[in-house]
């Protein structure tokens, strides 16, 4: 929506994000941009509703942040629980939980590449706005709308199988988990397998024989120099649920690492806007806007050192590396069930495996 009166360009709502947005644009006399700012229009006071409540509560009411990725902040707020009682969660708890968080890795992912992104990548980045969505891709090239489909809907089983529903569960609790694995649900999680990863590895080859048509996007897409935030082993490997801040330039040259996120004050600052509700981070030392920085998969590849299915979730012995990812999967849910989930039963009882109270 042009205002020449005022030389800007407003985009008013952002459509395919996991939000609600606008953009304004801001253009020179010669009708080139001179800013662009996106703006957060909901407000959402989070901070602000938590003050006097138990911590107990903490878990459940920040997976009410977002309905896409609640999972995140229930283990989030879960684990700064688990470290206000100086606990240390069973082992089983400790695998539950990293199962827990790649289903969610899947099921966002998938939402994000399937649902948000793919429309662009197979009708075009100019295509009719009112066929660029999911319905689009479905008219167009029906299995890879049915594979993102199915591939989502096999991360939010997990969640469901675990937590009990998909949306803002509140399994994990502080001190590990509230229920544990029954083999029942043991069972259906890794029938699943073959066919979640079928999606993902042709999804892959079909993404990588496209790339070539977007040579200008690639080049040019998000390519402005910023830091790049995310966790990382002790050794440097990627991980999703445990490990120390690492920072990184544009360059690929380590800033810090090692942080521990429990003295994120120490290193991150926010700075407030007044155009918009999102606060902007940064790395202090850096101050703003240098020390602004990115994260997500984008900033998890750029800040890790090396990725493997080993990566991701640190139980395996080094004899279980070797097998492709979908029998490592099946290796990795056998080493997570818990006592109570060895027999045929779907007992709703808390196990002694997965909770841990303080100590």
């Amino acid at each position: 929506m042009p205002d020449a009166a005022h030389n800007t360009i407003v985009i008013d709502p952002v459509t395919r994000i996991e939000g609600h947005a606008k953009i304004t644009l801001h253009l020179d006399d010669r009708g080139r941009v001179d800013d662009a700012r996106f703006h957060v229009t909901q407000f959402r006071g989070f901070e602000k509703f938590c003050e006097g409540r138990p911590f107990s509560e903490m878990p459940a009411l920040m997976a009410r942040i977002c309905g896409i990725c609640p999972v995140s902040h229930l283990m989030a707020s879960a684990k700064a629980c688990d470290a206000l009682l100086a606990v240390r969660i069973p082992p089983t708890a400790d695998k539950l939980r990293r199962i827990f968080g790649l289903a969610q890795v899947v099921q966002s992912h998938a939402l994000s590449f399937f649902y948000l992104s793919s429309p662009d990548l197979l009708l075009g980045m100019d295509a009719d706005p009112s066929r660029s969505n999911i319905f689009g891709v479905l008219e167009k090239k029906p299995e890879i709308a049915r594979d993102g489909i199915r591939l989502r809907q096999f991360g939010q089983q997990i969640i469901e199988r675990l937590g009990g529903k998909r949306i803002h569960p509140a399994w994990v609790v502080p001190g590990g988990v509230s229920e544990p694995l029954t083999a029942l649900n043991r069972d259906a999680i890794l029938s699943g397998i073959p066919e979640a990863l079928a999606i993902a590895e042709r999804t892959l080859e079909w993404f990588k024989s496209i790339t070539e048509g977007f040579r200008e996007e690639i080049a040019s897409f998000g390519t402005f120099p910023t830091l790049f935030l995310g966790i990382v082993k002790k050794d440097g490997g990627l991980t999703f649920y445990d490990g120390g801040i690492r920072i990184v330039n544009s360059a690929g040259e380590v800033i810090a690492n090692g942080l521990d996120p429990a003295d994120y004050l120490e290193y991150i600052g926010e700075k407030n806007e007044s155009w918009t509700f999102l606060k902007s981070p940064y790395y202090m030392p850096k101050g703003y806007p240098d020390g602004m920085y990115r994260v997500g998969p984008l900033a998890r590849m750029n800040v890790a050192d090396r990725w493997s299915s080993c990566s991701l979730i640190p139980i395996f012995s080094r004899s279980m590396c070797a097998p492709s990812p979908a029998r490592t999967a099946r290796k990795v849910l056998a080493v997570a069930k818990p006592r109570a989930a060895r027999s045929s039963t779907t007992t709703k009882s808390t196990s002694r495996d997965s909770f841990a109270g303080p100590t």
